[in-house]
């Protein structure tokens, strides 16, 4: 029995990005040490550990990352002319960090499963219909202000997937968004959710309003022409 189905420890890939369970993306494999995690990994056929970057500090200038990351099962590999590989994973279970491991070229953690708790709760349910028809208008928002199309065939039909998908197009920073990735129940991921869905609907209805009103843009107390007197 290898190391990686042992002590649950498996390789961690730290990003600058945050991945949640469900999401499907491609990552472009470049460094020797991430080469060597990525060979680990299909020999041994373990996924890896996607979790968040640190920002360095004065105070610690090479900082652990974040501890509650998501598995990253690797479904397809591409070998690029250049030595590089393009990979495509899919988010599978949530995980929190138990030690860190710095023995090796690449990062290693012994996980602990992570499951998102009362995902079958009326409450849950209830604050599902909330936030599927607030992403709607969302993602309606979104589209029409960035000329992208940000819509969505159709809503998940499980509280827990429709939560996660939320998380994943949110357009909010990766701070916020590893805070919903560390909830830990359903109803306390979608009240997040909602706060955030609140906040970004508001902002994009006052840029709307500003755009579409340009007299609002001229500050008052200005010189002619709105153009900040110094005098």
């Amino acid at each position: 029995m290898n190391d990686y189905h042992r002590n649950n420890l498996i390789p961690i890939f730290p990003l600058s990005m945050v991945f949640f369970p469900g999401q499907v993306t491609v990552l472009h494999i470049f460094e020797p040490a991430y080469k060597e995690l990525l060979q680990t990994c299909i020999h041994t056929g373990s996924p890896f550990g996607i979790v968040l970057k640190r920002h360095p500090s004065k105070e610690d200038p090479h900082p652990l990352p974040y501890t509650v990351g998501v598995m990253a099962h690797i479904f397809q590999v591409a070998r690029q002319p250049d030595d590089t590989y393009h990979i495509q994973i899919y988010g599978g279970e949530r995980f929190r960090v138990q030690r860190f491991f710095t023995n090796r070229s690449f990062l290693q953690a012994e996980v602990s499963s992570f499951p998102l708790m009362q995902t079958d709760s009326d409450k849950a349910f209830l604050l599902a219909d909330t936030v599927g028809e607030m992403l709607e208008t969302y993602l309606d928002a979104l589209t029409e202000a960035s000329g992208f199309d940000f819509q969505i065939p159709d809503l998940p039909e499980t509280p827990e997937h429709l939560a996660y998908i939320t998380a994943a197009l949110l357009q909010i920073n990766y701070e916020h968004k590893q805070a919903l990735l560390e909830a830990d129940t359903l109803p306390q991921l979608f009240q997040r959710e909602i706060h955030h869905l609140v906040s970004e609907l508001d902002l994009m209805d006052w840029i709307s309003d500003t755009i579409a009103s340009p007299a609002n843009n001229i500050i008052e107390g200005t010189g002619p022409e709105g153009v900040i007197s110094l005098n």
